[in-house]
């Protein structure tokens, strides 16, 4: 499907739905553009991880919500109840937030 200005819309990309966050995706799922980040539900810290990296060590089959308990704090080190970022790199290579997930969201 073409959009105007000449923009390629890609269908078979899995739109995220609002109700059940992003914990549903799997890893696999995440397009080229976007990036993987967590917050830490104690200290609110919040950092971009390497999602090629987790993706070869667990597996792209994975989906967030399964991978959400090995999340651990690099500031504090909690280990409970942390969450997920999900962000887009844009043209320029600038990384832009564009949706989190809270940790307080059903497994």
């Amino acid at each position: 499907m073409r959009h105007a200005p000449s923009i390629d819309l890609n269908p078979s990309r899995p739109a995220i739905d609002p109700e059940k966050g992003i914990g549903h995706l799997r890893l696999a799922d995440l397009g080229e553009d976007q990036i993987l980040g967590a917050r830490c539900a104690a200290c609110d810290h919040d950092n971009w991880v390497n999602r090629w990296e987790i993706a070869r060590k667990w597996g792209g089959g994975r989906t967030l919500d399964q991978l959400r308990p090995l999340l651990r704090c690099t500031r504090c080190d909690n280990k409970g109840d942390n969450g997920w970022r999900l962000g887009r790199i844009d043209r320029d290579s600038e990384w832009t937030n564009v949706q989190s997930l809270s940790y307080r969201s059903s497994v």
